[in-house]
């Protein structure tokens, strides 16, 4: 018997090393497929109110669709609820009068493993029940029942459900919301402002915690722009329209118990040129309300409170009013109540350079800090104009995360510790004492969730290292409790198989720019590569997508087939570059606004010179570079082959940008933020736009575009193939187009197809 078990275990060792071998061979089709060689990551993650369980949503094979777990957070225990499978189809009317059914099926089974999937699942306060969406309809759990019930069987789908209490469900249908009390089956309207036709439409909608008052905003869209994006797939070509531009918005407040004659409008003082509102939240007193709303074209955050929302005494008081020459940060964004003081907010800004946390207290108008000066006709006391405004955290690092525990302190995240990871601190907003809360091992630690209930707070986030896609992790958050115990793992979707893969890992360095910064680089070698060697190397260089992103990280993200694409290239001999330029998130407010007024200028320049470093360094053929990268990146990598053809010997735009007006009209909150407007501002728009440059190509560019784009449109890459024609360019580029992907390509063979032909042309030009 023993003899038996030692020949099994040889056995399947050397199974798992003949595996590990082979795997250590990529080729595009296994990078790409699906299943994911990575496996499937968990998503949709919900923590219940108490902490006891995070709701998460799965497929242990590693296809769609996905199933709805839980996770127990004090073992991990595991236990898969249901299946879309489980659920009442909706069934959809099929042509029977169609016999020429040898052309391409629009509805494949790629199409219909991604139908009717279960989403939008949300907890009950009292952490016993789920609600969640499927096929527009709404659907109850209760946990540790086998079945859910069906709550609306409607023709009009509904969005955005989730409990008011433990009773009452709040959601969307045609535009306004509405309140479904599931035991007494009554339904009652709260908004009707939302009007399709004249492109009114109702959202933030926000109720306060007893679930009495609900706030909400009401947007008119009728200025904005039709953008056509033709569907060429079905049988008859169609032609979806989505709309983009600026809109008017106002906040309301109404009751939740649908009683109130009009809701009351919040008249705040009047934005300078274009606005929008960046969130709406509650004060603790469940009357007052946290406005944060940006003005003058997304220069200018003004944080309002809004003291006893229709109430008599309604007084607006503004917190902070902060305003940045470029535009303003994102993660400025962060705004958090006190749980139990409605007088006390942290709000984040980059005042000094970088994100930090921000304590706002108003004074509750008291003369001798015991009698009120002024009480409103329902007895409360009226703050006075006077916020006293602290600075928490302070450093040349940024604050990514942040909340109030239960015990009056701030969990927070960020780059203090290193910039490509992350880390969770805990603040005493009294004493200002900074302590390092313990998370497990350093690594890129994301998607925070804190319980909001108990003596004991629950921590959820996702762990990730270069190599290890992420799972989710909890630990306890409490003053007192024992913080050296590891963190409960509540996922595992990574397959082993994956794991013995012995990647070549990235080199993490700095790379000296000609304005004295250092760009933050990851670089990946060949193996048995020798930098003194005689031999040169050619380099590929991937450029991040988005502008703002950053992939210089021990993490795991959304460029994971990259990741492996990278390391196919080294198998074939290929040095690989992979910087954060200027514009990359994480780096603070500087570096985040080099961009400003010419996309192309300094992140161009942050790679010339990385060019030059690693020629310089890494013996890199100077002759034998090439770049690729979808869109930022797909723009970038167009105006490198088209600006320095001396340094680019190959590029591919996947998706790019070509004409920031065209990304203006499709998204000019994003453009307008970079380069102001385009009739104020037009050098700024042609210097930054490729195409501009197009009589300049002389090098082999090789365009790829999903023709159902509605982020950055098709027209970019027409525009440019028909100037390209005409200019007599012909011999230098080459097209690629694909019919049914959007921005975010999906279909496997989708992305092997364009990668495949990436690969050719660095292999056909760099080798």
């Amino acid at each position: 018997m023993k003899t038996r078990d030692t020949f099994v275990a040889i056995f399947l060792s050397l199974v798992a090393l003949v595996f590990t071998v082979r795997a250590q061979t990529l080729n595009i089709r296994a990078i790409m497929a699906e299943p994911s060689i990575a496996g499937m990551r968990a998503e949709g993650e919900k923590l219940s109110p108490d902490g006891r369980f995070l709701a998460f949503f799965w497929n242990a094979e590693g296809r769609m669709p996905r199933d709805l777990y839980i996770a127990s957070t004090s073992d991990g225990a595991l236990t898969k609820l249901l299946s879309p499978a489980d659920l009442p189809l909706n069934e959809r009317p099929q042509r029977n009068d169609i016999k020429l059914d040898y052309g391409l099926e629009t509805r494949d089974e790629f199409v219909r493993s991604r139908e009717n999937q279960i989403g939008n699942v949300e907890w009950a306060p009292d952490s016993k029940r789920l609600i969640f969406t499927f096929g527009g309809d709404i659907f109850i759990l209760t946990i540790g029942d086998s079945k859910p019930k069906r709550l609306t069987n409607t023709q009009t789908p509904e969005f955005g459900a989730r409990f008011l209490d433990n009773e009452r469900i709040l959601f969307s249908q045609s535009g306004n919301a509405y309140i479904l009390n599931t035991t007494t089956a009554e339904l009652t309207q709260i908004t009707r402002e939302a009007n399709q036709q004249n492109f009114i439409s109702v959202g933030s909608v926000t109720p306060n915690k007893a679930g009495l008052l609900i706030a909400y905003t009401v947007t008119d869209a009728s200025k904005q722009r039709p953008l056509i994006v033709p569907n060429y797939l079905p049988e008859f070509v169609a032609a979806n329209t989505v709309r983009r531009g600026w809109t008017e918005q106002k906040l309301m407040v109404t009751s939740a118990d649908g009683r109130r004659g009009s809701p009351h409008e919040i008249k705040l003082p009047k934005p300078e040129g274009v606005s929008s509102f960046r969130s709406v939240k509650w004060a603790a007193d469940g009357r007052s309300l946290l406005v944060d709303m940006l003005d003058r074209n997304t220069k200018r955050r003004r944080l309002f409170y809004v003291f006893n929302v229709g109430g008599k005494s309604e007084k607006i008081i503004t917190i902070d009013d902060d305003t940045d020459p470029k535009w303003q940060a994102s993660l400025s964004a962060i705004v958090e109540p006190h749980p139990s003081d409605p007088l006390t907010v942290l709000f984040c800004s980059e005042k000094d350079g970088y994100n930090h946390i921000y304590l706002a207290r108003l004074t509750n108008g008291t003369e001798d800090g015991l009698t009120p000066k002024s009480l409103d006709p329902d007895g409360l006391s009226v703050p006075s104009d006077a916020v006293k405004v602290t600075q928490l955290t302070q450093g040349k690092w940024q604050v990514e995360w942040a909340k109030w525990t239960v015990d009056g302190k701030i969990l927070f995240s960020s780059t203090e510790k290193n910039t490509a990871e992350r880390e969770f601190y805990i603040i005493d907003p009294q004493t200002g004492d900074k302590l390092l809360y313990p998370t497990g091992d350093a690594a890129f630690k994301g998607s925070p969730q804190l319980s909001d209930s108990g003596e004991k707070q629950i921590l959820i986030f996702d762990s990730s290292k270069w190599n290890v896609p992420q799972d989710f992790f909890a630990v306890t958050v409490c003053s007192g409790c024992e913080t050296s115990a590891r963190p409960v793992r509540l996922t595992n979707t990574v397959p082993e198989q994956f794991l013995r893969i012995r990647w070549n890992a990235p080199r993490f360095i700095q790379i000296p720019s000609r304005d004295g910064k250092s760009v933050p680089a990851k670089i990946y070698l060949p193996q048995n590569f020798d930098s003194r060697s005689k031999t040169k190397y050619p380099m590929a260089i991937f450029v991040h997508g988005a502008g703002y992103l950053q992939n210089v990280i021990n993490g795991w993200n959304n460029y994971y087939r990259e990741f492996m694409f990278n390391q196919l290239l080294t198998q074939k001999g290929y040095v690989v570059l992979d910087i954060d330029y200027r514009g990359s998130a994480g780096y603070g407010r500087d570096w985040r606004t080099d961009v400003y007024d010419f996309l192309g200028g300094k992140d161009f320049d942050d790679h010339i010179d990385s060019i030059d470093f690693m020629v310089k360094n890494y013996a890199v053929d100077q002759n034998r570079i090439g770049v690729y990268g979808g869109s930022y990146g797909g723009f970038m990598a167009g105006m490198l082959v088209l600006r320095a053809p001396e340094r680019i010997a190959a590029a591919a735009a996947l998706r790019p940008v070509f004409d920031w007006k065209n990304y203006f009209a499709v998204n000019p909150f994003y453009t307008a933020q970079r380069l102001g407007f385009p009739d104020k501002n037009p050098e700024a728009y042609r210097r930054s736009s490729p195409i501009a440059y197009a009589d300049r190509l002389e090098r082999p560019l090789l365009i790829l575009h999903g023709m159902s784009d509605d982020n950055v449109h098709f027209q970019d890459s027409v525009q440019m193939i028909e100037k390209l024609i005409r200019l007599g360019k012909t011999p230098y580029f080459e097209t690629m187009f694909y019919p049914s992907e959007n921005h975010g390509f999906v279909r496997p063979e989708s992305w092997a197809d364009e990668y495949e032909r990436i690969l050719a042309l660095f292999e056909k030009h760099l080798k």
